[in-house]
């Protein structure tokens, strides 16, 4: 009976296992996903606080519109799938994996992904939504979307004239952005890549235990 225990034990390993990699494999595919992104949104960003200050290069606003718009338009997030990890770890069948550093590599998971979205959440984003909602009463939104989205949505161009180019005179929009950039910039080079070294020893592990009759 106990060798019997311990056969099934083992063959319900092997199905976890299984179903572990394709879970981590898709997040190696998401996580790439929200580096390009990320990435995206800071070189925009990169680009446009040339421009900011007197005595800069004047941009069209065509130029402003991608820039700026291509910084903030798409959020950054992190979604991985949480159906077999969460699966193993409430049923308590954790414990019954045979390799320890697996176990503990996927025991620490939600640690790390914990911080990852912190940073995505509230300091990305929060400095995302800081940019938006400051624009929000400084730049004619409808002028500067339209060349995007006017035909998309259905909505011709602006009546009002003016530049909402005009706010890259602007000190605070200036430090907004700023703090975006610098936000972005620790994501892209120190929570990313962490995320990104654990998913790659976790499959590792996982490719280690798995039996190739599986």
């Amino acid at each position: 009976n106990n060798w019997n225990e311990r056969r099934k034990t083992r063959n319900e390993e092997q199905v976890y296992l299984l179903g572990l990699r394709d879970e981590f494999q898709f997040n190696q595919q998401a996580l790439l996903k929200a580096s390009r992104i990320n990435e995206t949104n800071l070189r925009h960003a990169l680009e446009l606080i040339k421009y900011t200050g007197p005595g800069t290069p004047q941009l069209t606003e065509s130029q402003f519109d991608s820039l700026l718009y291509g910084s903030i338009v798409n959020e950054v997030q992190f979604l991985p799938s949480p159906g077999v990890l969460n699966e193993i770890t409430n049923s308590g069948k954790l414990g019954n994996f045979s390799d320890v550093e697996l176990k503990k590599a996927l025991a620490s998971w939600e640690s790390i992904l914990s911080r990852v979205r912190f940073q995505e959440q509230e300091e990305v984003q929060r400095t995302r939504l800081g940019i938006l909602n400051f624009l929000s009463d400084k730049v004619n939104e409808r002028r500067g979307s339209y060349a995007k989205y006017g035909a998309v949505v259905g909505f011709g161009p602006s009546k009002f004239k003016g530049n909402n180019q005009n706010v890259l005179q602007l000190e605070e929009f200036e430090n907004k952005l700023l703090e975006f950039i610098f936000t972005n910039t620790f994501l892209r080079d120190n929570y990313y890549p962490q995320l990104r070294e654990r998913i790659d020893l976790i499959l590792s592990l996982i490719n280690q235990n798995i039996d190739p009759s599986s």
